[in-house]
């Protein structure tokens, strides 16, 4: 039976009453109704009356109760006029019969009342019988509609995770498990169901355990914040695997009602981390520690030394007239030399010693001793210097090399690890100046090192203020057609009595005195004015790519600078692409992440520099919204090899393509690694091989004219 637009059917309280009241009826035909039921009502009672109109009271209830359609009001009404129709209508019968009339009529009202009470309440009941089974079966079909969504969804969200790759497991608030998608069987080796109602935690490893159980605990108390964790997950056979686990609380969902867990195995990731986090830490060269690592140890000790009797002590190590070997020899053997010193440096020290390449011919060893430490360093290096004395072979040849070693030591009032740094360079440069191969330890009275780096603060202040700073610019290019994409702009010092002067020679100073800041805003506005220049006269599409040092990353008018340079040159944003290492942005990585985003908002594109030499996890690219990431140059070097730097920059680049990432390839100087780079699906490259940095005047030449040659800029680099 069809009751229109899917309603369902009234139960049987409800129809009676409908029917009998009219209920379904709208208002005029439910007075015609009544108005024939009234004329049937009398018709009938007229002729079974012999021509009067009389007839039993209960002839008119119909009629009354068609009244109910109106309310009791209605009922009232009809019950009215039914009593005029009941009896004798004419004056004539009422005179003739007024006594007998009197008394039928006072029976007929008696009656009326009687009956419109009770047919009244009695149908009343009748309503709310009807109402309360129109509500029972409502409730039913909701709760039916209710069961087939759930069904539904449940059938969905199964279909869902049975054909997931990743593991799902659902686990109770006490971390048992609940259940396992079939993925457990392929990645683990587990059997389907075969670790159900065990604890979820058996299976990690238990110096994961404690971060497990507090992100379970977090995730209960915040229910709204999924939260990612890596952990190791131990498959079938006791291999552990390294799983990206996101926890969220479902414990409300009725086709879930516990907390799910979905898994991902990233080992091949945690592998490559680990290798870039190594490399990050020691020299590829020599396999010492390098100056992230030593100044770790360093920050280190100078922590515990309130804890403990043991003082650091610092040697900075410089070997003497290493130049003359790599101009003699070549690189390779200086490099097979650099190996060497090392290997007898290690052989020096105590084991328990931290030995360091530093970069170039500088090395140091950490000391940790008590408050002999500066004895045991004079000891230390006097070994160093003894160990040195033996020629080295290069290339057939027996050569001698000898060091100078500056010693800091920890001293009340130098808690500082830059300090102790910098006093024990400037104890070196003191030993070298005083005919090298030897040791000296720093001393108040070692002013005219430190005066000189006060000069070069002074000079770099005022470079700042008389437009002595200059910006050299590098071509980025396609590897495909050599065409030039994009330019990074490089700082010069333009000194007055010392020539053009490359950034080793005043950066340390800038960084250390905090003017890195108004240098770095300067070369910024110096760049997006002359690219400006170059998008409206010869390359409309060109980018200019801008370093930003971890001072200035974090500097709260960082936005506010780049926007201002971006509005001075009137430079589109997208023209402009910021350079960052990992090191800075890892220190802060909450702050770096809110400054990037903000960087982001401007329409600027951002890039990590020298990638994979910093001490950082590949988990934070997914943090922090870069476009762009540049393999550093110790990675290119090898990758025509089958060396470990040759499978690094592949991973490299199976990263960027992973995250959707640009990747420029830096230091390309030969046309082997630029086949490779391009065979691997390298798609840009940076390096003396296309272009050295050059004059903004060169730039133009080269874009003008497409000329191959790539005139570079003569740096006069000296010691600070």
């Amino acid at each position: 039976m069809n009751h229109g637009d899917g309603a369902p059917p009234k139960p049987f309280a409800g129809r009676l009453v409908a029917s009998v009241t009219l209920t379904d009826l709208p208002a005029p035909g439910a007075l015609a109704v009544i108005a024939t039921l009234l004329a049937l009502s009398w018709a009938a009672a007229y002729f079974l009356g012999g021509g009067t109109v009389v007839a039993p009271h209960w002839f008119y209830v119909p009629v009354f109760l068609a009244g109910l359609r109106f309310g009791r009001l209605g009922a009232f009404v009809t019950a009215v006029i039914s009593m005029f129709l009941a009896g004798p209508l004419l004056p004539a019968d009422v005179a003739t019969h007024a006594p007998q009339a009197l008394s039928d009529w006072v029976s007929r009202g008696i009656f009326f009342v009687l009956i419109g009470l009770f047919v009244t309440e009695l149908f009343g009941a009748v309503r709310q019988m009807a109402a309360r089974e129109a509500n029972i079966i409502e409730s039913q079909r909701l709760a039916a509609a209710q069961a087939d969504g759930l069904r539904e969804s449940e059938q969905r969200f199964r279909s869902l995770i049975q054909r997931a790759t990743d593991m799902i497991a659902v686990v109770d608030p006490d971390g048992s498990l609940l259940y396992e998608s079939p993925a457990v069987e392929e990645l683990f080796g587990w059997r389907l169901g075969e670790r159900l109602s065990q604890p979820a935690l058996e299976f990690v490893h238990p110096d994961d355990r404690e971060r497990a159980a507090a992100a379970l605990a977090e995730t209960l108390a915040n229910p709204a914040t999924p939260l990612t964790i890596e952990l190791r997950h131990r498959d079938s056979s006791g291999v552990w695997h390294w799983v990206e686990a996101t926890v969220s609380n479902m414990l409300d969902e009725p086709t879930v009602r516990g907390i799910v867990v979905n898994g991902r195995v990233v080992d091949e990731r945690k592998v490559l981390e680990h290798e870039l986090i190594q490399r990050a830490l020691h020299d590829p060269l020599t396999g010492l520690a390098n100056r992230v690592l030593l100044r770790e140890r360093l920050e280190s000790a100078l922590v515990r030394r309130d804890r403990s009797a043991r003082r650091p002590a610092l040697l900075f190590i410089d070997i003497d007239d290493f130049k003359t070997v790599n101009d003699g020899f070549g690189h390779d053997a200086g490099d097979r030399m650099l190996i060497e010193v090392g290997s007898r440096l290690r052989a020096a020290v105590r084991p328990e010693d931290l030995v360091a390449r530093l970069g170039g011919d500088e090395f140091a060893v950490l000391i940790e001793e008590g408050d002999q430490s500066r004895t045991v360093a004079a000891d230390v290096a006097t070994r160093i210097l003894e160990a040195l004395q033996p020629a080295f072979d290069v290339a057939g040849n027996q050569i001698h090399v000898r060091a100078s070693i500056g010693i800091a030591s920890y001293r009340d009032g130098s808690p500082d690890a830059d300090l102790i740094l910098r006093q024990a360079d400037i104890a070196m440069y003191d030993a070298k100046a005083n005919g090298k191969a030897r040791y000296a330890t720093f001393s108040d009275e070692m002013d005219e090192l430190v005066q000189h780096r006060l000069g070069i603060e002074s000079g770099l202040r005022s470079a700042l203020r008389e437009d002595q700073i200059f910006v050299a610019y590098q071509p980025i290019v396609a590897l495909a057609t050599r065409q030039v994409e994009a330019v990074e702009a490089l700082v010069r010092w333009q000194h007055p009595t010392r020539g053009l002067l490359s950034p080793a020679a005043f950066l340390d100073v800038a960084e250390e005195t905090g003017l890195i800041i108004p240098l770095g805003r300067q070369v910024l506005r110096q760049a997006c004015r002359q690219l400006r220049l170059w998008r409206e006269s010869l390359a409309p599409e060109m980018r200019v790519s801008v370093n930003l040092s971890a001072a200035q990353l974090h500097d709260a008018s960082i936005v506010d600078d780049v926007g201002a340079a971006l509005e001075e040159a009137g430079l589109p944003a997208e023209a402009l692409i910021l350079e960052l290492t990992e090191d800075s942005l890892i220190s802060d990585v909450s702050g770096a992440a809110v400054t990037l985003d903000s960087l982001r908002s401007l329409g600027v594109s951002l890039a990590i520099d020298d990638f994979g030499t910093g001490y950082s996890s590949l988990s934070h690219l997914r943090h922090f919204p870069v476009d762009i990431i540049k393999v550093d140059k110790s990675f290119v070097d090898g990758v025509c090899g089958s060396t470990e730097e040759a499978t690094l920059t592949r991973a490299v680049l199976a990263i960027g393509e992973e995250f959707c990432l640009q990747v420029v390839a830096e230091g390309v100087e030969s046309d082997d690694q630029d086949v490779e780079l391009r065979r691997l699906g390298c798609k840009y490259g940076q390096g003396f091989l296309y272009a050295r940095p050059m004059a903004p005047e060169a730039v133009e030449h080269l874009l003008r004219d497409g000329a191959q040659a790539r005139p570079a800029l003569e740096l006069t680099t000296r010691a600070p």
